[in-house]
């Protein structure tokens, strides 16, 4: 539509959509006061998490206590939490050395984040790192509950509907909508986790020694009809199911096209020898953070992920917006879309490749503004991704201990198994995909 009409085009009656990278700043940074659109906050069943607030003044109650616990020095207290998971998915590797077995890395990286932000949510995991092929992580169902987003925006009665049927009948006729109730039941324990917590009988902290996501909550300032359990339990489900699927993803992305383009891998290998002398001993993610092919790496890999796929509308409730020589009335959604801005050719030459060398050197685009501008894959503004810190972290200490442990073949794989094919909130590849699979080596064999 945009090739045809120009940048700023009427995708449905009460909609507008914006294709033009250069207005990101101004509709999803400049304004605190725009809100979410309320039609498209309640595609998952529930409109009270943090993410899916339509007002602004409200959206900042329930995120003011967030930030802190999301900032970068948080997260760096929690850091050994990581490297123990880090751990676990090494050891969980190894054995794949051993057995010759084919390995899906989207099911280790998913269980990967899995344990990972639960364990940061409330003190405790589900081990899905230790499950036999890392099968038992939350991403069936969460991908269950995508699919079944755009339906239930249409048709909100579904999940009604749905909750009414027999769990056995929707077993054996719908087998991924009854993995979303599977989810559901799994965000019922996360409520009596929750409610545990309420009543004082769980620790304030783990052994650690870093507090829970879900403690700092119960603790902060919030008025009560925001410490409900139902409405801390859609929290939950909504904080785990972003902590899950996007870094997983950006994981399976960035190792993909590193393992498809051998010079770039072999760079990035060259850089973790040298800063890396004892692979058993990894560094912290101060340290690795600053390795720049490694960071362009995951950055290029985070990119090239896109976040999510979906459109993001923003309405001004009161004052008229503006684009160019267009006025648009208060009221009117208005949306633009992530992978517009990540893709676009005249910021990202050749932006479907993985070049992690365009974000070395301070990089300008051809007009000469800092190409870090034009990275969105988490958002910009008061409702940027607040786990950004924490992606960052698992993404550095999880390609360091890849790449520096393993040697890795792709097995039956190609590009088609990772590139955007639907969009499904998140990118979703082609429906026949088998994941990302390979074959397993330790690096010095």
């Amino acid at each position: 539509m945009h090739k045809k009409y120009g940048p700023i085009v009427r995708i449905n009656p009460f909609e507008l959509h914006i294709e033009d990278s250069s207005y990101w700043d101004e509709l999803y940074t400049s304004n605190k006061e725009y809100e979410r659109y309320a039609w498209m906050s309640g595609r998952f069943g529930a409109n009270t998490t943090t993410s899916s607030t339509v007002k602004s003044d409200l959206h900042s109650i329930r995120r003011a206590p967030l930030n802190p616990m999301f900032s970068k020095r948080s997260i760096t207290k929690f850091e050994p939490i990581v490297h123990e998971k880090v751990e676990l998915l090494s050891k969980g590797i190894a054995r794949y050395d051993v057995s010759g077995s084919v390995l899906s890395l989207n099911s280790a990286f998913n269980a990967f984040a899995g344990d990972v932000i639960a364990s940061y949510c409330f003190g405790f995991s589900y081990n899905q790192l230790e499950s036999a092929d890392f099968h038992d992580n939350f991403h069936p169902a969460y991908e269950a509950v995508r699919k079944l987003a755009h339906f239930s925006l249409q048709f909100p009665m579904v999940y009604i509907v749905l909750g009414l049927c027999p769990r056995s009948l929707l077993k054996l006729l719908t087998p991924n909508i009854y993995k979303m109730f599977v989810l559901q039941k799994q965000c019922q324990d996360l409520q009596g986790k929750i409610k545990n917590i309420i009543d004082g009988h769980e620790k304030n902290r783990v052994d650690s020694g870093h507090p829970t996501i879900f403690n700092e909550l119960l603790q902060s300032n919030l008025p009560p009809q925001e410490k409900t359990v139902r409405r801390l339990g859609s929290e939950a489900q909504q904080m785990i199911g972003a902590g899950v699927e996007t870094v997983a993803w950006a994981l399976t992305t960035t190792v993909f096209h590193l393992l498809n383009n051998p010079s770039k891998l072999q760079k990035l290998r060259n850089e973790l020898d040298k800063a890396i002398p004892d692979p058993a001993v990894l560094p912290n993610s101060l340290v690795l953070e600053k390795l720049p092919y490694l960071a362009a790496c995951a950055k290029e890999g985070v990119r090239l992920s896109t976040g999510v796929s979906v459109r993001l509308p923003r309405v001004s409730p009161k004052k008229p917006m503006k684009y160019r020589n267009w006025v648009i009335p208060p009221g009117t959604p208005v949306s633009m879309t992530t992978l517009d801005v990540l893709r676009d050719e005249e910021i990202f030459t050749d932006s479907t490749s993985f070049i992690p060398e365009r974000w070395l050197d301070n990089p300008k685009t051809s007009r000469g503004d800092s190409l870090s501008r034009y990275y969105v894959p988490f958002g910009k503004g008061p409702r940027m991704c607040i786990g950004i810190n924490l992606a960052y972290v698992e993404l550095h200490l999880a390609l360091a201990m890849l790449f520096r442990r393993f040697k890795f073949e792709l097995y039956e794989t190609d590009i088609s198994d990772v590139e955007i094919a639907h969009d499904f909130f998140v990118p979703q590849p082609k429906l026949s995909t088998k994941g990302m699979r390979v074959k397993v080596k330790f690096a010095d064999s």
